[in-house]
């Protein structure tokens, strides 16, 4: 009977540690997709959320950000995995120290579709946010946030016709995020966010199609410059071919 009793204690001990441990799993993924999602105004997935017994270390996989509503691509954002090394027993309080903050396998869709983009919407939209009320308690001080692996793609429809590149974009780091009074996922998100899209755009100036982050009045105005040009130099040939210049 005593080993009976044991044995059952033994089996509720585990059952418990089980939904405790897979319970703050789905706290971190709820807390992830949330911010995220007020962050850019647009639905956020995440995969999945794995956090060390310990409360060391933290797994994230397969976080997808939805492409704003109109644009073609499914995903504006994709990121395959990011590993969250935390200062062991913070992971769930009100100031969670991370000391480094790893995302890796980054696919970054960049649309344009006449004079609408994408990218400009996200922005404007993080420019409008009021982090006071995204319902947030935790905030985070993050040593170092690291991305690696971004791969970037740009497309430009323009009445009607698409065009598209991609290119690989540099690695780089952001450091001592929210290390004043600390940051909201919120925040960090958009942090990061604001920095890719403005790298990427950087570094894709004289690779994105030609005519990407103009809009269709700039386009439209660069159209009718170059005929107007086209018909100077046409009517400048014909009056040398009448008066026999040949100059």
């Amino acid at each position: 009977m005593f080993k009976k009793i044991v044995l059952s204690v033994v089996i509720l001990v585990i059952v418990a540690l089980v939904v405790a441990y897979f319970g703050r799993n789905m706290l971190v993924e709820k807390a992830v997709e949330t911010g995220s999602a007020y962050a850019l105004g647009v639905e956020t997935d995440l995969g999945s959320a794995s956090l060390e017994i310990s409360g060391g270390s933290l797994e994230l996989n397969n976080l997808e950000i939805s492409n704003p509503e109109g644009f073609t691509a499914e995903n504006f954002l994709s990121l395959r995995k990011g590993m969250v090394d935390v200062v062991a027993g913070s992971v769930l309080d009100d100031e969670v120290m991370v000391d480094s903050f790893i995302i890796e396998g980054i696919t970054l869709n960049l649309e344009q579709i006449d004079k609408k983009g994408n990218y400009q919407v996200l922005l404007d939209h993080i420019k409008q946010l009021d982090m006071s009320s995204s319902g947030e308690s935790q905030k985070f001080r993050i040593g170092l946030i690291a991305l690696r692996d971004i791969n970037v793609t740009g497309s430009l429809s323009l009445l009607g016709q698409k065009t598209e590149k991609s290119f690989k974009l540099d690695n780089f780091s952001l450091h001592d995020v929210g290390s004043d009074n600390g940051a909201k996922i919120s925040e960090v998100t958009a942090t990061v966010v604001k920095t890719l899209i403005t790298k990427a755009l950087a570094a894709g100036s004289g690779l994105f199609p030609e005519g990407f982050g103009k809009n269709l009045t700039d386009l439209k105005d660069q159209g009718m410059e170059k005929i107007k040009t086209e018909a100077t130099d046409k009517l400048e040939d014909l009056g040398k071919s009448l008066t026999g210049d040949k100059k």
